[in-house]
């Protein structure tokens, strides 16, 4: 079966699975599939078809709110198991171990418990419940980066995450109310010890948030709320039987052509894993490798890195879960004919092709104007765009010289002739003028994608 074949079948069973309102069931299969990996995947799917349904849900917020008792009402309401990570803690404390003699420094010094001692506690219990096959709210847990990586490495994906929100100031008054009980209220240096402990939650949340934006939802926390609206809200989530594609979209265009900020707003508005091959680029490079040494002489010298390093760069970040179970955009790729035709062998069957159209003339005034910051890294359109003090060291790039730029777009122009040529694309590919505004831009693929789902 060709390409076109493949994306026109692949159209169909989406349409049969979404007319017979079954695509949430065949989608939880999916991703049992893919997280769990099984020898036997057709009798994996028979024994998961006979197991009760079960459903997780976990709900964070900071310290000192109200998120114990929202969480034991929901779970009231709902008729799910309940868990809390400080109920476990308080546990671990009592056993009198050395494991506990940790827990306890750290509170006694109104510190986060760490990373490692959470985690194993955490999901100890979630592997208890996921084998009894328990719907449940786990409470206060992951509120850090790595507790969530961690998360995601047992393969456990939640069917609703939700957020209590808070102001930065209400998150401090949370936290002093909490250093005045006991046996917090002996500490010196309150103020400090808030004041950390506030900002150290907010960074890790931004963080964890990043992770599940596809899954989380927030709550303002200052405000009051009523139950049902709460409950019927986590049934939808829950239990929505409309389609979530994880949709493949590959965004190319021209140098300059605004593709990496539509690539990011598309990921942004819809929760797709952005993945850039400048960004894969510049991760390699940083490792201080040989492979990074031979991509970062290449990128000096404007040329392209060798399609073998990114192939396998490439390849290596679709093969993650995320993008799996998300979908994801792609940056930057293809660049030329030889990677146009390494899609097949990296198994990547796009479902949309954002293309760019802009005419050469502004794709060099553009960039012949762009300035780069060697130490931060940022780009400016323009000299005047940055501020004074950084004005002196602004360089232009290797890549986007003039006689460079010309180079790279006789191979943009070269790809675009072999994609209007090849008819296993038609179908799937969008185009948009980079000569329009960047909200115009926005709007116009966003619409198309509304519109294809």
């Amino acid at each position: 079966m060709d390409q076109a074949n493949k994306l026109q079948y692949q159209q169909q069973v989406e349409n049969y699975l979404e007319t017979n309102k079954v695509y949430h069931i065949f989608e939880d299969l999916l991703k049992s599939l893919i997280i769990k990996k099984p020898d036997d995947p057709i009798q994996f799917l028979i024994n998961k078809l006979q197991e009760p349904e079960s459903k997780k849900i976990f709900v964070v917020g900071p310290p000192g709110s109200k998120l114990r008792e929202l969480s034991l009402t929901l779970a009231d309401y709902l008729n799910f198991h309940i868990v809390s990570i400080g109920d476990l803690i308080e546990k671990e404390l009592s056993k009198k171990s050395e494991l506990s003699q940790q827990i306890q420094e750290s509170l006694d010094k109104f510190q986060y418990v760490s990373d490692e001692i959470v985690i194993n506690i955490a999901l100890n219990q979630i592997n208890h419940l996921e084998n009894e096959k328990k719907s449940y709210i786990f409470e206060g847990f992951p509120k850090t980066r790595v507790q969530g990586l961690a998360l995601q490495k047992e393969g456990i994906i939640p069917d609703a995450f939700l957020i209590l929100e808070m102001s930065q100031e209400k998150i401090y008054q949370c936290c002093f109310k909490k250093l005045e009980t006991e046996p917090f209220n002996k500490l010196n240096n309150k103020e400090d010890l808030v004041k950390n402990h506030s900002l150290e939650y907010q960074l890790n949340l931004k963080q964890v948030k990043d992770i599940y934006k596809n899954q989380y939802f927030s709550v303002d926390g200052e405000k009051n709320y009523e139950l049902e609206d709460m409950a019927q809200l986590l049934k939808y989530k829950l239990y929505d039987n409309s389609p979530k594609r994880a949709l493949r979209i590959v965004v190319i265009g021209p140098p300059g052509s605004g593709r990496s900020t539509l690539a990011k707003k598309l990921s942004s508005k819809y929760g797709f894993v952005y993945i850039s091959t400048r960004e894969l680029i510049s991760n390699l490079v940083n490792q201080k490798g040989t492979t990074g040494k031979e991509a970062f002489e290449k990128v000096n010298k404007g040329d392209f890195v060798d399609d073998r390093i990114v192939n396998a760069l490439i390849k290596e970040r679709l093969n993650q879960t995320d993008c799996q179970l998300q979908g994801y955009v792609l940056d930057g790729y293809p660049k030329t004919e030889k990677q146009l035709e390494s899609l097949n062998e990296l198994n990547v069957q796009p479902t949309l092709m954002v293309i760019i159209d802009t005419a050469d003339d502004i794709i060099i005034k553009r960039l012949v104007q762009r300035r780069t910051d060697p130490i931060t890294g940022i780009m400016y359109n323009s000299v005047d765009e940055a501020d004074k003090e950084v004005r002196s060291r602004l360089i232009i790039a290797p890549n986007e010289k003039r006689e460079v730029v010309q180079s790279r777009l006789k191979r943009w122009d070269d790809l675009k002739q072999v994609i209007d040529g090849t008819p296993k694309y038609a179908s799937i590919i969008y185009k948009v003028s980079g000569e329009n505004s960047l909200n115009n831009m926005i709007e116009s693929v966003c619409y198309h994608l509304e519109k294809m789902n």
